[in-house]
């Protein structure tokens, strides 16, 4: 009895931890008017035809640069907007996209999916929003770590102007392996459940392909649900030019924190002085 027991509770976690990735949510809980902001909804056709949701945030006065936010890895970006909606008032333009399953985005969220999801965003927001002013793909915990192998792969790499994350983990094992840790029904087989988890596009992997882009690293000093280790790992692993902050605050409570906010403008501002001087250069050169 005790066999079929663990036979039956192991089957139940192994499909479970299949789908521990993703915390979808389709209502949206609140909307960027309600925050003062104004907003247009905006729609995007992925390769196989589901349509993908999202928001863009217009600056407020002149356009400093796009930003294009993906988010984490539950509810959808109504929950998310407190990372970005305070960005227009200081003149950028801020797009997000909801992946697959979430929000108003048609299908079943899933990593392969939202992979392809961030891609054709990055292409989409590229062409659309781009206006040969600074173009940041802004990526915060999970919606961080897709993005690093997004960013690398991505067709148009070297038209991003920076890539910059927000509490990204390492390794998809990894962060499984140490979810499951945290709770007792769990603990005893997280090493074999974590490793149902497909480590194709681990972030380790991948960060050093995303240079020639700068990459920026932010992250919580007391973050209890990804370990600062994981951005540590990452820094190392990435080739200059980057950067890395490690600030107060959790990883949940961070985006709230006024240090977060002075730490992304003052980033924002080190990209816009470095695509300038850049721009310098090429004339100089031509």
């Amino acid at each position: 009895m005790f066999r079929l027991i663990c036979t039956v509770s192991l089957i139940f976690l192994l499909s479970a931890c299949s789908n521990m990735l993703f915390y979808p949510l389709k209502p949206h809980l609140i909307d960027p008017a309600q925050r003062g902001v104004e907003y247009e909804d905006i729609y995007l056709q992925t390769a196989n035809g589901q349509q993908l949701h999202g928001w863009v945030l217009p600056q407020t006065g002149e356009l400093k640069g796009s930003i294009l936010f993906f988010h984490g890895n539950g509810q959808n970006i109504s929950t998310h907007i407190g990372a970005v909606y305070w960005l227009p008032k200081h003149g950028y333009r801020v797009v997000l996209v909801d992946y697959r399953g979430y929000g108003k985005s048609d299908g079943k969220a899933t990593l392969d999916g939202s992979i392809v999801d961030i891609q054709k965003s990055i292409e989409f927001a590229y062409e659309k929003y781009s206006d040969s002013k600074p173009f940041i793909v802004l990526g915060q915990s999970i919606g961080g770590s897709m993005s690093i192998f997004a960013v690398a792969k991505s067709e148009i790499k070297t038209k991003i102007d920076a890539l910059l994350l927000i509490a990204p983990f390492s390794d998809y094992h990894d962060i499984a392996q140490e979810t499951l840790s945290k709770s007792w029904l769990t603990w005893l087989f997280q090493y074999p459940l974590s490793w149902t988890i497909s480590n194709e596009y681990r972030p380790l992997d991948f960060i050093a392909e995303v240079n020639p882009v700068p990459v920026y690293f932010v992250h919580g000093r007391s973050d209890q649900i990804i370990n600062p280790k994981h951005s540590e790992e990452l820094f190392k692993r990435a080739i200059a030019p980057k950067d890395f902050y490690l600030i107060d605050g959790g990883h949940n409570d961070l985006a709230a924190r006024d240090e977060y906010k002075r730490v992304l403008l003052e980033i924002l501002q080190n990209i816009e002085r470095n695509v300038l001087k850049g721009k310098e250069l090429v004339n100089v050169a031509s």
